[in-house]
């Protein structure tokens, strides 16, 4: 595991980058929206658990460290495409400021075991959303805009990378079944409800603007049907008590992006 980070041109990057299926590009816009600040949230959270991991489990603290230049890497990148989409869609203001808040009142206001299992709720999604992107739908991702899809695909990659480390470290600092789980709720009711009304803002301005049409949308329905079908098992077994993405073997249109980047520090 080590941070790498692309160069990637945005300059002639469209924001309505899955031209086959609106729905997915706006909900992977509207994660980029999160990002420069999630991430930085992530890393503040894990450097607040070190003092306890060099006690309980110091063999845990290199991987953290990985993890905390990957996370900076994603969002600085995620900074620099964002641009593009406030330059291209008005009104994305608002978003920007609700989620900045929401990160600062959840380092200020909730425990650290809490803020763990926001954490690692987060990363579970992450994971299973990282093999779907990788994986599952290089025909809907057909004439998608190269350098969107180039950033998706470098940080969905490390996402399943460094999949294991937000569990071990919550395992470490706060143990238990139920509590994971209710992060695991935290983070769903929270970003998800996000995702969706900032997706819906972007494909308003783009209905609005002719960009998407009702052929397009009868074709990415059946998308994310398929995604839903993918996503529904694996959802019920991070439900489990039982639950650990260790077993996950990295595949080989993951491991051919990993491979891509040589290795690069924050």
């Amino acid at each position: 595991m080590h941070a790498r980070i692309p160069q990637i041109d945005f300059s002639n990057a469209d924001g309505l980058w899955i031209p086959r299926w609106p729905q997915m590009a706006h909900r992977l816009n509207g994660a980029s929206l999160f990002l420069p600040y999630l991430e930085p949230y992530l890393i503040r959270v894990m450097k607040q658990a070190r003092p306890i991991l060099a006690e309980k489990a110091p063999d845990l603290l290199a991987d953290v460290d990985v993890f905390n230049r990957q996370e900076a890497n994603h969002y600085k990148v995620h900074a620099a495409y964002n641009r593009v989409l406030f330059a291209q869609y008005p009104g994305l203001e608002p978003f920007d400021a609700e989620i900045k808040a929401d990160f600062e009142r959840f380092l200020s206001e909730e425990s650290l075991d809490w803020n763990l299992a926001y954490c690692e709720g987060f990363e579970c999604s992450g994971l299973i959303s990282s093999e779907f992107f990788l994986q599952e739908i290089d025909d809907a991702l057909g004439g998608s805009d190269p350098a969107v899809h180039e950033l998706w695909a470098w940080h969905l990659a490390e996402e399943f990378e460094h999949r294991n480390v937000t569990h071990d470290v919550l395992r470490t600092v706060a143990p238990g079944w139920l509590h994971r789980l209710r992060g695991f709720k935290a983070f769903g009711e929270h970003l998800q409800s996000f995702t969706a009304r900032v997706s819906e803002h972007l494909m308003a301005i783009d209905r609005e603007r002719g960009r998407i049409d009702d052929d397009v949308l009868a074709e990415s329905e059946a998308f994310t049907r398929r995604e839903g079908r993918f996503y529904r098992p694996r959802i019920l077994k991070i439900l489990m008590p039982w639950y650990s993405p260790h077993p996950r073997p990295t595949q080989a249109p993951t491991r051919r992006v990993l491979d891509a980047y040589p290795e690069k520090a924050a």
